[in-house]
Parts: structure tokens; C-alpha cells; sequence
């Protein structure tokens, strides 16, 4: 062999060793490209496999749990590791029949955003996730790529659903489209369509009409909301009826104790089989269809719920805005009319169980290291090399201190009847009788363009006669909650559930002597309602308040005789027979021709 030859062989030699040593030196890292090809082919394996060995080569040699948590937060590394989780997760082929589908809307394009988007993948991974520290630690639970479609879906209508609450309202419905919750009485058949179950809720989002706390949920907070089995008829519906009926329900957003009003009896056969919540309001029902109800009117205003299975019962969890309120100060979720904590069964779990859970969730910061840390440990080979990591995870996971409440306190069924909510709207009714804005009268109402128009709060005098406590001996004040018009705050009187008695005077200048038509803008929940007007000893009229399922109506016009000059007229319940719950606006008087 010539010299020219040996030069000539040992570069050619030289050259291998270097590119095999650069092959190696400059392993595979990530990029758009491998990820396009991936997603155009719809073949997800040498991707899959690159990022776990890349994955592998970026841990740390060292147990240091700083060094471990500071690698999670690099841009990069958080991309890849969602990527490989969620393709994990969603299994190869699935994901593969997903890219491939034919479909209107591209769902290689779907993913091309998604796998490119580490804050949408973390918002979906993270809700996805189970509840319970059990499941959480068997990782054995896998995505469908059902829910995948139906965020394209949504995406689809509406491109506002890639960031912000839109966004994790969208990763909700997908991860629990209408229906996916517990049966319950009054639900729609078939389920509500889910991207109409999007544009509903960001529809009463948009319109201020859920709850202040709605816009500060989690992704899995919103999915015990969007899940409801209701139709968006109804849950908008039980929005208007708790906001025109009952607005002081609203106060620290408790509308769960409006189940207070779903009679404790058998539903009447005019109501039952359900055809839709209201039937559930006006018929009644033992513990199914009044947890049922407690589900469904949370939901309806945006408050995350759930049902609860106890012992020869059912009832209702629910998240609080104010932890401190009753039952179980001190924790965010609550369970009520039924009996603590200590007997709860929901979500696969006991109820400590699930209220250490919710707890766990609530530290969103920690919750997401605690996840990415054990998606990491799944990703690393051999075993042995996981298991510092998921020590890791489980000492942040130990280090959380646990809500402290109590777990057998409760608010009990044969409670309920005593409307729970009577106490906040006392306390409301009192500020509003204080306030120098308040419409009372203290003028002898008098007619105009030949109406007495009388605005129900702007009474002179009110009493009545408790039946058990939590109700207050007289008529309560309410003001309307949601005035989306800006228009003057409107004042309204609420004659309370099965008292004794309670009335209201009104002093009012009649023109003249002669038969009146009495018209009544009320509402109420139940059938056979009714209201009588006096003038001294005498009931001059009975007023019948129909149906009208908590929205506002006016009364079929009722004849009744006054004298001319200045009477006090007084609005009273039948001492004889316990209403359910009257609102009223206002009533008017015209003389009949």
C-alpha cells in the first residue's frame, strides 16, 4: 500500500470514528420537523421513542430534588415530557386512528397545535388526571381520544377555545361532556350535544350570569359543572328562576339551598315521570330526586357539584365560595342535606378520601410538579432509576397540610325543610329596610293615571308568626341580583316556606269608592299558591299565584270593593294553610268600568 493510500485510508477511518462520535455526541434532540412527520404519517413510534431517550439522557445523575424541579420548568424539557405523556396516555395506535380520521376538521391539524402548545397539553394532562392519591399512584389509567374530538370540535366553532378560561371550558367538556356525571331525575335524553354545552356556559359566562367563583375554577372544577345531565333549556332556566325568585340565594353563592323548596313528598302524577327540572321543583321528591336537584341548580350557576351516596340516602358535595360558611367550616367542598363526611361515598371514594383529594388539587403548583414528576419517573429506564423521582413526588405529596373541619357535621334532611337560606336572606332584608334607598313608603301611595301601582317593598309595617327556627317572624326584602341592564336595583318581598303567618301593610289613597281589578307580579315554585288582601278583620280578595316555576308573572286580575280616602290594606298568607315561597314585585289596583 502506497504512502497516498495509507493517507488516504486513515482519513476515510478517521472520518467514521468522527461522525459515529458526533452520532452519538449529538444524540437526537427536539424538534418541529420529527414532530410534523410524526403527526402527517399518523405513526407516532420513533417519536415516542426519541423523546424518551432524550428524556432519559436530560435527567440529573443526582437525586436532587431542586435540580429535578428546576429541569421540569425549562421550556423544552416540559414540552417533550407532555408530548410523550400524552401520547402515552392516549396510547400509539389510538392516537393514530385519531390523526387519521376523515374529518371536516382536520385533526392532524388539531394536533399540530396541541403538541406544539405545552400550556394547553398541561391544562389537559392535569385535568385528566384522577382524583383520588390511590389511582394517582396506580397510573394505570389511560385517555380516550374521544375527548380529543370533541375539543377539535370545539376548537372548530370557535377559536377563542386556544387560550384562557375559554380554553380550560373546552378541555372540560371534553373531558366530561353533558351526561357523563351520575344519572339523575330530570336529566335530558339523549345527552346534550358538547360543543353546545361549550357555547352555553361561555354564552352565561360572557353574560355575567354564573357565580363570581366560575371564573377562577380548575380544569377538573369546571367538569363538575359542564358535565351536568341537564339541558341547557333548564339550566338556564333554574339561572332566571333563582335570580328573579330568590336572589338573596346568591349571597356567598349558595343556590344549593334552594333543595330546601323541592317538597319532601312523592311527586303528584302531573309531575312524575320528571320531563326536566322543573317538574322536579313543583312535584317533589325524597332524597334521589332532591340530591339530584342540589347537582343540578350548582351547576346551573357555574358552582362545581357532585352526587354523594350515603347510607339509605343521597344528597349533595359542593364547592363554597366562602370555606367558613356552614356546614363544615374551614373546607372549600361541602356536604349537605344528608347526613357528614364520615358516611360519604362519591368519586370512587370515601369522603375524607375525596376531601383530602380536592385539597391535593387545590395546591395547583404543587399538584403539577407532583404529576410531571411521576409522568417523568414513567419515562425513565431502567426502574430503578424512577424510583427517586416518584420519592420525590410523594414527599411533596406527604408535606400538604390537611383542611381541618369537621367531617360529621352536615346539614340534615329533616333540616332541609326549614330553608337554609333563610338566615342570609334575613340578613339581607335587614340591610335593605336600613338603607335610606329603600323604596318603603312613607306617604300614602296614591294613584296615577288611575292605577294604585304598589311596589311591594314599599310596605309601611310587616309581621307574622314563625313555625320552626331559621325563619323570621315577617316578610324578607330581597333585590334582585343580576341586573345585566345597569337598570335601578329592583326591590322585592318574599313571603317565606310553611309559616304560621306573616303579612304586609301598605297605606294607599283610594280616588274613589267602587269595584277594583287587583293584578299581582309574583312567582313561585308550587302549585295552589295564594295570596289574601284585607282592610281590617275582612279578606277582601284571594289572589291565586299560578305555577310559574320561580319566573315572574302577572296574576289573572281578581275583583275587590274599596272605600274612598285612605286605607291600609294588608297582604297576607291563609292563616289556615302553609304556603311554599311567594315572590313579589308589586301589585296593582284599577277601577273596574
Amino acid at each position: 500500500m502506497t504512502l497516498s493510500q495509507r493517507v488516504t485510508l486513515a482519513t476515510a477511518m478517521a472520518t467514521t470514528l468522527f461522525l459515529a462520535s458526533a452520532a452519538q455526541l449529538g444524540a437526537w434532540e427536539p424538534n418541529d420537523d420529527d414532530l410534523d412527520k410524526a403527526i402527517a404519517s399518523a405513526n407516532f413510534t420513533a417519536y415516542f421513542e426519541n423523546a424518551t431517550a432524550w428524556l432519559n439522557e436530560q435527567a440529573p445523575a443526582q437525586a436532587d430534588q431542586a435540580a429535578w424541579l428546576e429541569l421540569l420548568e425549562k421550556p423544552v424539557f416540559r414540552s417533550v415530557l407532555d408530548q410523550r405523556q400524552l401520547i402515552a396516555k392516549c396510547g400509539l395506535n389510538q392516537l393514530a386512528a385519531f390523526a387519521q380520521a376523515d374529518s371536516a376538521s382536520s385533526p392532524k391539524e388539531f394536533l399540530r397545535w396541541l403538541l406544539k402548545n405545552t400550556a394547553a397539553m398541561d391544562l389537559y394532562l392535569e385535568g385528566a388526571v384522577p382524583l383520588g392519591w390511590a389511582a394517582r399512584e396506580r397510573n394505570d389509567y389511560t385517555l380516550n381520544t374521544a375527548a380529543l374530538e370533541i375539543w377539535k370540535q370545539i376548537l372548530a366553532v370557535d377559536p377563542d377555545a386556544k387560550e384562557g378560561l375559554p380554553l380550560k371550558l373546552a378541555i372540560a367538556t371534553a373531558l366530561a361532556p353533558p351526561g357523563s356525571g351520575a344519572p339523575g331525575a330530570g336529566h335530558s335524553k339523549p345527552a346534550v350535544d358538547p360543543v353546545e354545552r361549550y357555547k352555553h356556559f361561555k354564552t352565561a359566562h360572557r353574560n355575567k350570569e354564573l357565580v363570581p367563583s366560575f371564573d377562577a375554577l380548575s380544569v377538573w372544577e369546571y367538569q363538575k359543572v359542564v358535565q351536568s345531565g341537564a339541558s341547557n333549556e333548564d339550566l338556564a332556566w333554574g339561572r332566571k328562576m333563582i335570580n328573579d325568585w330568590r336572589p338573596d340565594l346568591l349571597i356567598d353563592e349558595m343556590v344549593v339551598n334552594s333543595t330546601s323548596f323541592v317538597w319532601r313528598r312523592n311527586a303528584p302524577p302531573q309531575y312524575y315521570p320528571f320531563k326536566g327540572m322543573r317538574d322536579v321543583m313543583a312535584g317533589g321528591g325524597k332524597c334521589g330526586p332532591r340530591s339530584s336537584w342540589s347537582v343540578f341548580i350548582c351547576q346551573a350557576c357555574g358552582v362545581p357539584a357532585i352526587g354523594v351516596g350515603q347510607p339509605a340516602h343521597a344528597c349533595v358535595a359542593y364547592k363554597a365560595a366562602n370555606p367558613q360558611t356552614e356546614p363544615q367550616p374551614g373546607s372549600a367542598w361541602k356536604v349537605g342535606f344528608g347526613r357528614g363526611w364520615q358516611v360519604s361515598k362519591l368519586e370512587n371514594m370515601s369522603g375524607p378520601e375525596f376531601l383530602a383529594a380536592v385539597e391535593d388539587r387545590s395546591r395547583r403548583a404543587e399538584f403539577s410538579q407532583i404529576e410531571h414528576l411521576r409522568w417523568l419517573a414513567a419515562a425513565l429506564t431502567p426502574a430503578e432509576k424512577a424510583g427517586p423521582v416518584l420519592e420525590m413526588a410523594r414527599g411533596i405529596q406527604a408535606s400538604r397540610t390537611a383542611v381541618k373541619t369537621d367531617l360529621t357535621a352536615s346539614l340534615k334532611a329533616e333540616e332541609a325543610e326549614a330553608d337554609p337560606g333563610a338566615k342570609a336572606a334575613a340578613a339581607q332584608s335587614a340591610a335593605l329596610q336600613t338603607n335610606p334607598t329603600n323604596p318603603r313608603a312613607t306617604e300614602p301611595i296614591e294613584a296615577r293615571g288611575g292605577v294604585l301601582h304598589v311596589a311591594a317593598a314599599a310596605f309601611q309595617k310587616t309581621g307574622g308568626e314563625i313555625s320552626w327556627g331559621g325563619q323570621s317572624p315577617h316578610v324578607l326584602v330581597h333585590a334582585l341580583a343580576h341586573n345585566p341592564k345597569g337598570e335601578q336595583m329592583q326591590q322585592q318581598i318574599f313571603f317565606q316556606q310553611q309559616m304560621k303567618s306573616q303579612w304586609v301593610d301598605y297605606s294607599i289613597q283610594v280616588p274613589q269608592a267602587g269595584t277594583y281589578w287587583v293584578v299581582m307580579t309574583a312567582a313561585c315554585v308550587n302549585d295552589s299558591q295564594k295570596l289574601e288582601i284585607c282592610v281590617g278583620n275582612a279578606v277582601l280578595a284571594t289572589v291565586a299565584i299560578p305555577l310559574t316555576h320561580g319566573l315572574f308573572q302577572e296574576t289573572p286580575p281578581v275583583e275587590l270593593k274599596l272605600e274612598k280616602g285612605l286605607q291600609t290594606l294588608r297582604l297576607q298568607t291563609s292563616p289556615t294553610e302553609h304556603m311554599r315561597g311567594i315572590a313579589l314585585r308589586s301589585f296593582d289596583l284599577t277601577l273596574k268600568k
